[in-house]
């Protein structure tokens, strides 16, 4: 079952999610591949583009790419950024699940 990280209501709960998302690349992040003494998690999908708080949705990410990405749709974003790399990306694509979500 997909958990949003708004209903857990464990903190325990929460924090592992948090961590495994962040662990993902191995502490790295998604997007650049540095590794920054703190991750932020980052939406693929923002939340206010339909968005959800679920480990398919979510990465960990440096302050410099969270902050440069805000709510722009990913590929247009990363493909013109300096920190393209296909090889992050094919793996990112087989991590994540990247497609925008149809409200009604």
């Amino acid at each position: 079952m997909v958990h949003s990280l708004r209903d857990l209501d464990n903190r325990s709960q929460k924090h592992k999610i948090r961590t495994e998302v962040k662990q993902r690349f191995g502490g790295s992040c998604a997007y650049c591949g540095c590794t920054p003494p703190v991750l932020t998690l980052d939406h693929v999908v923002a939340r206010c583009k339909g968005g959800f708080d679920v480990r398919s949705n979510l990465v960990g990410a440096c302050r410099r790419c969270n902050n440069s990405k805000k709510s722009k749709e990913l590929w247009q974003w990363w493909q013109s950024s300096p920190w393209w790399c296909e090889l992050r990306a094919q793996r990112l694509s087989s991590e994540v699940l990247i497609c925008k979500v149809k409200r009604s």
